[in-house]
C-alpha cells in the first residue's frame, strides 16, 4: 500500500479558466464500497491505497491536481489518522410540523370596466346642413 498526497491546484489556474477555484471529486473504492472525496481549492489530502484510481489519473492529466507519493514517515501526525476516506454519517430526519396556521384567503382581483365615452363623428353631410 502506498500513500499519496493529492493537492487541488485549481486556485492557480487563470481566472477565465473553466475550472477556476472549483471543488473536485475523487471516487475511491475502499473495501468494496465506492466513496467520494471532495477537495477544496488549495487543499491537500493523503490517501493510503494500493493504486491510484482512474478519477485521479483523469484530473492529473487535465492538470487540476498534483499527486506526490509520500513515505509514511513524512506524513504529519495530525493527518495520519485521516488517511482513509471518511464514511458519511446518517442524517436524522427533520421533525414534521403537525400544526398548520390558517391562511387568509385573498379576494380575486376584479377588473373594473373602463368608462365608455361616446364620441360622435360628424360626417361631411351633417356639416353642410
Amino acid at each position: 500500500m502506498s500513500t499519496y498526497k493529492i493537492t487541488n491546484t485549481t486556485n492557480l489556474a487563470g481566472k477565465r479558466d473553466f475550472k477556476y477555484n472549483s471543488e473536485l471529486d475523487i471516487q475511491v473504492v475502499d473495501n468494496m464500497v465506492k466513496k467520494s472525496i471532495k477537495i477544496k481549492p488549495g487543499d491537500s489530502i493523503y490517501l493510503t491505497i494500493p493504486s491510484l484510481p482512474l478519477s485521479v489519473h483523469r484530473l492529473r492529466v487535465k492538470r487540476l491536481i498534483t499527486v506526490i507519493e509520500v513515505s509514511p514517515e513524512d506524513i504529519p501526525k495530525k493527518v495520519k489518522k485521516a488517511t482513509s476516506p471518511k464514511k458519511k454519517e446518517a442524517v436524522a430526519p427533520k421533525k414534521s410540523i403537525t400544526e398548520k396556521k390558517p391562511v387568509a384567503k385573498k379576494k380575486p382581483a376584479v377588473k373594473k370596466p373602463a368608462k365608455k365615452t361616446t364620441t360622435s363623428k360628424v360626417t361631411g353631410t351633417e356639416k353642410d346642413k
